[in-house]
């Protein structure tokens, strides 16, 4: 197994004086690595609002994460990238309160860390016959004849057995993502209080060979959460192997998620969650952590296409709101083409609608008697119990995006111009 590397010692936050500039705004030193900057110290502010009641406040200028750019070579659908990234914060706030934590990207696992850990924990590529796969090509250059007769039946024969090996050895973990969570400690000091780290798993592996079709192996329920279980325990392994002793005491939140398909348009969703302390574990030196010591707690989300047959056939009394949004969507503008909703669903409950309509006008003000219209159908079809974004396009760009919080009755609307 190899160790996490070229991580520095963590950094301490004290917080000092307010800005003269900024009444509500409190001036923060963060002091790095005392070997790479031995007498520097960088000067942050703490955002004084966040832009809604619920969400963390973070340290301005922002601090982008170690592993910046990463998962989007690992994961392949748009809105699962979307989803793992909020959904894991999301996660978080039931551990961290909003109003106690501030909120930074993962700053111990960077960009080698991550690819290590991923080809660590899943399958070795069969790197010998890849090799061998490679020579047979190159010798196919200058062969004629029989020989490349021969060299092509090689080359058959290999890709069948790079096929198969695929196919009996899915790379299930894709991605790991950390999120940090910083905490006051006494009146003048914040510091590292809490980590997230999520774990994204394939519902898919889809591969192909030398330049073949794309082939797809599902990846059933019980395979994937038994992946995710091994990956979280080897992970705390190494973590503990760093002997920060900011980790020592730290709540360590882990959330497994199961990816979508590649080209689904709904994300996929969190299977299960727990909350671990590093110094309550039972890590062997040799034999590192049984994924059976950790407490895993199952969580009840979903994400639905509307329309669907899962909707149809899960949601019924929701999907049929959809319908009637979308006939009264299509009595208005002949030139309709269409109405996307994505439902997010806790605990069987719809927290969350968003709903796309892309429509072709000719005028200014089809739009704005359009907009009036939906807001007029989203009061109408949509009770108030839960957060509703429609957003309004047409071919080039966004026209409109009308919104509404769960609990408010007026929808509030913007119309680009």
């Amino acid at each position: 197994m190899k160790k996490l590397l070229g991580l520095s010692v963590f950094f301490l936050i004290t917080l000092t004086a307010c800005a003269p500039t900024f009444d509500t705004d409190e001036e923060i030193v963060q002091e790095t690595d005392e070997e790479q900057q031995p007498e520097e110290e960088q000067r942050f502010i703490v955002s004084p609002d966040s832009l809604d009641t619920n969400d963390y406040r973070m340290i301005l200028p922002y601090q982008t994460g170690a592993a910046r750019g990463t998962i989007t070579n690992q994961v392949a659908n748009r809105y699962d990238i979307d989803e793992f990234e909020q959904g894991l914060t999301r996660l978080a706030k039931g551990v961290f309160d909003p109003d106690e934590y501030l909120f930074q990207e993962g700053q111990h696992l960077d960009r080698s860390n991550v690819f290590s850990i991923i080809d660590d924990l899943n399958p070795p590529r069969p790197e010998d016959l890849e090799e061998e796969l490679e020579d047979v090509l190159e010798e196919q250059e200058d062969a004629t004849g029989e020989d490349l007769d021969e060299l092509e039946d090689m080359e058959d024969q290999i890709t069948e057995e790079l096929e198969d090996y695929q196919e009996a050895n899915p790379r299930v973990f894709s991605h790991i993502l950390e999120q940090n969570f910083l905490v006051r400690e006494g009146e003048d000091r914040v510091e590292l209080g809490g980590v997230a780290i999520g774990i994204a798993l394939k519902s898919e592996y889809a591969f192909s060979v030398n330049y073949g079709p794309t082939y797809g192996v599902p990846i059933d329920m019980d395979e994937m959460l038994s992946v995710g279980e091994g990956v979280a325990a080897e992970i705390l392994v190494q973590l503990d192997e760093l002997g920060l002793e900011e980790f020592d005491d730290t709540p360590i939140l882990i959330a497994l998620y199961r990816e979508n398909d590649r080209n689904a348009i709904v994300p996929g969703n969190f299977m299960q969650q727990t909350v671990v302390n590093l110094n309550n574990l039972n890590i062997d030196e040799d034999e590192g952590l049984n994924p059976g010591a950790l407490e895993w707690e199952g969580l009840n989300e979903n994400n639905v296409l509307f329309p669907s047959n899962e909707a149809e056939e899960d949601y019924y009394e929701d999907s049929e709101m959809m319908a009637d949004f979308r006939r009264g969507v299509a009595d208005f503008f002949p030139n309709y083409v269409g109405v996307v909703g994505r439902g997010y669903y806790k605990d069987d409950e719809l927290r969350t609608l968003n709903v796309d309509i892309p429509v072709e006008f000719n005028g200014k003000h089809e739009i704005v008697g359009f907009t009036q219209h939906i807001s007029s159908l989203m009061v109408e079809h949509f009770p108030p119990y839960f957060d509703l974004e429609v957003k309004i396009e047409s071919p080039s760009e966004v026209e409109a995006v009308l919104f509404r919080r769960a609990g408010e009755e007026e929808v509030t609307h913007h119309i680009f111009q």
